[in-house]
Formats: structure tokens, C-alpha cells, sequence
């Protein structure tokens, strides 16, 4: 079974949790339309959102405190790194009982391809997948940006087989925070887990193969008032066609 993990920053920072919500929404909707239909979605946040959801999705409730005392979604990225790694490794935890054979991070605003699980389940061989090739998408836009060596720049864009991720067994049962961090290696919390350009490079030096997907895999969304990075992204020169559309689940009306 394939799994997708995403993570909710802490109602604190950000501008309006309901609009974090929202934008989940349309990315669980986009997620959920896989053409194989074997997957499942874990979603760890400290609050569920009240938005309607796919009967493949899942949430965990973790009671971790914000990461920062900032009041807005800009808290700077080592508070990212650590409040999304150490999301991401309760998620890991907690999908032990799944036992999927593959996992695929995403951010919880950006929009995937229907086709990444069939792709992906061809491939028996455990290797790790990152997307080479996606779009841009600046919020309010009416257009698409296409872009080469997408895992550089967004998150939405690594794909590991379960048995390469790192879950230590002292966390098994006590999936805390203060046991999270005791028991897992910080770097890793912020570069594996919390982040994606270097995860790549840092898994093939240990002998980890990665392939890129041979197909535009994910849209990634900027400016929609609750990013991260406060990015923007310039206007696009590519149209929203009916493929895009049904392929990702994306519809300019709904943003």
C-alpha cells in the first residue's frame, strides 16, 4: 500500500486556520484522485480542520507545542524544519500498523498527479522517486509555470519505500515530542524529514538509489497567504488545460 503523509503547522502560526483548511481541502481532494485506488493518507496536525474528506484519509492529533511564538506562517525555517520532521515522524510511527510499502511527503497546499501510485507500484525495487519536472502555480494566477529540477524547490516531490526511512524502535509506543527528539538525530528531523534538498543527495551517499519521475508530478502552489516561505512566483505562460485539470484535480475557480 502506498501512503501520503502531510502535516498542519500549529494553529498559532499561520494567518487563519480556516484557510489552511481550505487549502488542504483542495490538496487532499487533488490527492485522493488516484488512478489506483490502494493508498491512504495520514494527515498529523494539532487540530482537525472541519473540512470534508476522502474515505482514504486519516488524521492524527498530536499535542505538540508551536514551534515558534510568531503569529504567522513566516516563523523562520528551523522552526519549519523541526515542527514538520517531527510531524512527519509521528506520522512514520503511527503508519507502522499500515505497513505500506511505499511513502510520499507533501505539502498540504499543492496539487499531485492521479498517476503516482500506478506509476510507482510498477516498480517493485524499493528504490525512492523524486519529481524532476512539475508546475508552478502563483495563487490568483490564470496560469502555469513549468518547471525542471522541481525537488530543489518544493517539498511536494520525494518518494520513499517505508524501509528506508529511519524509525527508531525506542519510539514505538511514545510517539511524544520530547521522545522524538531524544531518540532521533536532529539532522535528520531537519533534513530528511524537515526538508527535501538535500534528502536526495544524502541518501545516494549512503547507497540508496533514486529515480526522477518521468512525468510533471505535482503543482506546487505560492502566494496563497498561508506558505511558509512568504514566496511568490511570477506569472505563468502555460494554459490550465482539460488534461492538467483532470490530472491534479486543479481548478482555477476553487483557489
Amino acid at each position: 500500500m502506498f501512503l501520503f503523509i502531510t502535516s498542519l503547522r500549529h494553529p498559532t502560526n499561520c494567518h487563519s486556520y480556516e484557510r489552511v483548511g481550505c487549502l488542504l481541502e483542495n490538496t487532499l481532494r487533488s490527492v485522493c484522485n488516484q488512478s489506483n485506488n490502494c493508498f491512504k493518507v495520514l494527515v498529523v496536525c494539532n487540530q482537525i480542520p472541519k473540512i470534508n474528506v476522502n474515505q482514504n484519509v486519516e488524521f492524527l492529533e498530536v499535542d505538540f507545542p508551536p514551534p515558534s511564538s510568531l503569529k504567522q506562517p513566516q516563523t523562520g525555517m528551523e522552526a519549519i524544519r523541526i515542527d514538520r520532521g517531527s510531524k512527519y515522524m509521528a506520522g512514520l510511527i503511527h503508519a507502522r500498523e499500515y505497513q505500506p510499502s511505499f511513502v510520499m511527503f507533501f505539502d498540504a497546499d499543492d496539487y499531485i498527479s492521479n498517476r503516482i501510485v500506478e506509476y510507482v507500484d510498477k516498480y517493485p525495487d524499493k528504490c525512492g522517486w523524486y519529481i524532476d519536472t512539475g508546475y508552478r502555480y502563483q495563487f490568483g494566477d490564470t496560469h502555469l509555470s513549468y518547471l525542471s529540477d522541481f525537488n530543489q524547490q518544493c517539498g511536494t516531490s520525494l518518494i520513499y519505500p517505508y524501509s528506508m526511512l529511519d524509525v527508531p524502535s525506542e519510539l514505538i509506543g511514545d510517539p511524544s515530542l520530547t521522545n522524538i527528539k531524544l531518540n532521533t538525530d536532529e539532522k535528520y528531523l531537519k533534513y530528511i524529514l524537515g526538508s527535501h534538498r538535500v534528502a536526495v543527495k544524502i541518501h545516494q551517499s549512503q547507497g540508496h538509489t533514486f529515480r526522477p519521475l518521468p512525468f510533471a508530478g505535482a503543482i506546487w502552489a505560492l502566494g496563497n497567504g498561508e506558505n511558509h516561505s512568504g514566496k511568490h512566483g511570477e506569472s505563468g505562460d502555460l494554459s490550465v488545460t482539460d488534461e492538467i485539470r483532470n490530472e491534479f484535480s486543479f481548478d482555477l475557480v476553487r483557489q
